[in-house]
Parts: structure tokens; C-alpha cells; sequence
């Protein structure tokens, strides 16, 4: 039984958006009144398939990529206050980047059964309280999640390989802007996704990702005041990955020195560890402001020093070789499958094979 396609003109808005182009942009570079490509993408009319064909090539993807089913996801909500501070054309960007590099994942999937029985799980505050016998806190539950992936004391090694290890996907990015690091998500049918900013500091990306940690273990059944939602994410990323216990031993003395010792010893920055300290309230108000003040004249509020090594995620260039070696899959297969050009597939999986070679550049053409 022979099945029509039909032309999905949220997957044309999606390609456009990744390239960093308006309809007025792409109807120049395509020869045609931007009222066509506004009639496309809102659905009024169906494109021809030489028009598709062109539209493909144009902006680097294979014609079957704009027959596909589905619709693309905005961002979370506790992601809303920062989104607001974006222009326009950048947040179209982030969010066509991360609706690129899902649709690809769940093609990838389909043929990459990796079996495990770990997961992120969600905190029902409710249950909580009647399972436990006590009141929910934010610092109980990121002890929780340590006690249950079996985190041994002191330092995470290595926080993208925790997260991997235990079900969720770390996929590489450059987001063009630094007011988003990182941004998380549950969708149906796929493992939970971390974005992240990998153009940012090393300790930057760390704390990033134990922040969006906390949103997936602690808002996805519970949705609170988007600023509630950030407070509680930043408590949970210090409480992760600076334990109350041994954070409290080993601060005997607070000065710069004493936090650039630990920052090396935890391999988070300076600024968490004073904000972790503020917050237990092992330092006083005055004590806060004068590090600041200090860290302001050594410049190191804009670059700290003892950067720890970058953490690369590996689970997406596994997927990507275990088509090429075990599926017998080329380049141009991989991409056809993925529905990009094998130039663009090229430029958003430059890995090697122990994980992408350079995280830091951009793998998609839209992001500088």
C-alpha cells in the first residue's frame, strides 16, 4: 500500500531557524516572495516537491528530512526568565539546534539498544514526605541521588560520565550565548537529554549540568514559581557536588588562597564554593562581599584560575560508531538516515573514537 507523503512545514521552520535565517533571508537566497515561504510554513499551502528539493539543498539537509511526522519542543518552563533576556533570533537557533540533534537521536536509537537499568529519577515531594516521615529539602534530596548511584565521598570525577552512566544522553553544543549554559529534558520515548554549552569554562559546565540535574530530579512532577524552580536547581548543583558534611570539615580557613586550594580539590569554581559557604552560613555577609571584592582585583571573576580538565561527553559518538563499525553504515548512509547532507552531518559529528575531537567548536553551520 502506497503512503502520500506529506510535506511537515514545522520541520521547514525548524531547518530555517538553524541556519540563523528569517523568511526574508531564505526567500533571497531561494529567488521568491517571502509571502511563499510565509504560505509553506504556516500551512496554507503545500510546497512542490522541486521547490522541497531545493529548499533541502539550500540549507544542507536531505528533501526526506521535511517528511517527517512530529513537531518540535520549545524549552522548558524554568528555563522562561533567562529565555526572556535572549533576542529573538538567537533562542530560535538554541531551540532549532536542540530539536536537530533530538530528531537525530531518536533515529539513532532505534538501532542502538544499549541495555541498562539505571535512570534519573523524578521526587514526588508528596511521597516524599510519607515515605520518608519527614519534610522535603532540597539538600536531602541531592544526598538522595548520590546515596543512590552510589557516589563515593568527596568529589565527582567526572560529572558528564555520571550522568551517562545513569541513563541520561550529554549532548555537545555551542549555544552563541552565555546566558543559557545548559538545558535539560524529559521527552517521551527517549532517554532524558542535557544540552550543554560546551564553549563555557570546564567548572562553568560541571555546575551547569548538576543545575539541570536538579530540575529533572526535582520540577518535573512539581512546577513551581520559575524563579523557586532556579533557586532550588543552584541549591541542588551545590549540595551535589559539595556535600554539606565534608564541605563543612575541610573549610577551616576562608580566603582565596584556601578557595583555590579547594576549587582544585572539587574542581568547582571559586565563586560556587564562597555562594555554598554563604549559604550554610559558614561565612558571615561582610566575609562574602570582601572574596568578591578580592576576586574583582585578580580579575578572576571573568577567568578563574586551575581550570579542571573539560569533560567530554561520549554516548552520541558510541551511537555514531557503532552504526559505522557494527551496521556497516557510511558517512552518506548515516546522514541520509539522519536527514542532513553528508557536509552537515560531517560538521555536526566531527568525533573520533573515543568522543568528539573538539567539543568546543561549533558542529552545527548556525552557530559561530
Amino acid at each position: 500500500m502506497h503512503t502520500e507523503k506529506v510535506f511537515n512545514r514545522h520541520m521547514m521552520a525548524l531547518a530555517r531557524d538553524s541556519e540563523g535565517d528569517t523568511q526574508t533571508d531564505l526567500a533571497r537566497k531561494m529567488r521568491v516572495q517571502q509571502g511563499t515561504i510565509s504560505k509553506y510554513e504556516s500551512g496554507l499551502l503545500d510546497p512542490p516537491e522541486e521547490f522541497v528539493e531545493l529548499l533541502a539543498k539550500e540549507l544542507g539537509f536531505e528533501s526526506e528530512f521535511f517528511y517527517q511526522t512530529g513537531r518540535p519542543y520549545g524549552m522548558p518552563p524554568f528555563h522562561y526568565r533567562r529565555r526572556k533576556k535572549l533576542g529573538v533570533k538567537a533562542l530560535s537557533k538554541m531551540i532549532a539546534e536542540m530539536n536537530i540533534r533530538r530528531i537525530h537521536l531518536s533515529v539513532l536509537l532505534r538501532s542502538y539498544d544499549e541495555q541498562s537499568n539505571r535512570y534519573i529519577p523524578e521526587i514526588d515531594r508528596d511521597a516524599y514526605r510519607g515515605g520518608y516521615g519527614r519534610e522535603f529539602t532540597v539538600e536531602d534530596a541531592a544526598r538522595q541521588i548520590r546515596e543512590q548511584w552510589m557516589v563515593p565521598d568527596g568529589p565527582i570525577e567526572n560529572v558528564v560520565d555520571l550522568l551517562e552512566e545513569n541513563g541520561g544522553i550529554v549532548v555537545p553544543c555551542n549555544f552563541e550565548s552565555d546566558l543559557i549554559d545548559a538545558v535539560s529534558q524529559r521527552v517521551d520515548g527517549l532517554p532524558v537529554l542535557f544540552f550543554v554549552n560546551m564553549a563555557a569554562p570546564a567548572d562553568r559546565i560541571r555546575y551547569s549540568l548538576c543545575h539541570e540535574l536538579g530540575h529533572m530530579v526535582l520540577h518535573t512532577t512539581s512546577l513551581l514559581d520559575e524563579e523557586e524552580m532556579e533557586a532550588e536547581a543552584d541549591r541542588f548543583a551545590a549540595a551535589f557536588l559539595l556535600p554539606a558534611q565534608e564541605f563543612r570539615r575541610q573549610l577551616k580557613k576562608f580566603d582565596l588562597r584556601q578557595v583555590a586550594h579547594m576549587k582544585r580539590y572539587w574542581k568547582v569554581s571559586m565563586q560556587a564554593i564562597a555562594m555554598r559557604a554563604f549559604h550554610m552560613k559558614l561565612i558571615t555577609p561582610y566575609q562574602r562581599k570582601m572574596f568578591f571584592i578580592q576576586m574583582g582585583k585578580h580579575n578572576y571573576r571573568k577567568s578563574e584560575p586551575y581550570e579542571p580538565p573539560k569533560e567530554v561527553p561520549s554516548k552520541i559518538a558510541r551511537m555514531v560508531s557503532y552504526f559505522r563499525r557494527k551496521l556497516g553504515y557510511s558517512t552518506a548512509e548515516i546522514a541520509t538516515a539522519l536527514g542532513v547532507s553528508t557536509a552537515t552531518f560531517e560538521r555536526m559529528y566531527a568525533f573520533a573514537d573515543n568522543g568528539f575531537s573538539d567539543p568546543g567548536k561549533s558542529h552545527l553551520r548556525v552557530i559561530k
